[in-house]
């Protein structure tokens, strides 16, 4: 679940899972970064709407080509 609700709390949803990527050291390969955080995530896919969140908030810069993710000041 991608936010909280009154069934879904903010550590269970994706939305509370955002500090443990950006406590993550940087840069990182998008594949240790999931490797790191694999416990944190129920599944891929909310490690991936994490991701997304992030970049759209411009917090996070990932490089595509070199599959590198970087915290954005």
């Amino acid at each position: 679940m991608i936010t909280p609700n009154k069934f879904v709390t903010l550590q269970q949803s994706v939305l509370g899972r955002l500090p443990l990527i950006l406590a993550a050291a940087s840069p990182i390969t998008l594949h240790q970064l999931y490797k790191n955080l694999e416990g944190a995530f129920p599944d891929i896919n909310d490690f991936i709407f994490a991701l997304d969140s992030l970049y759209v908030l411009g917090r996070i810069h990932v490089d595509l080509e070199n599959g590198i993710v970087r915290h954005v000041s």
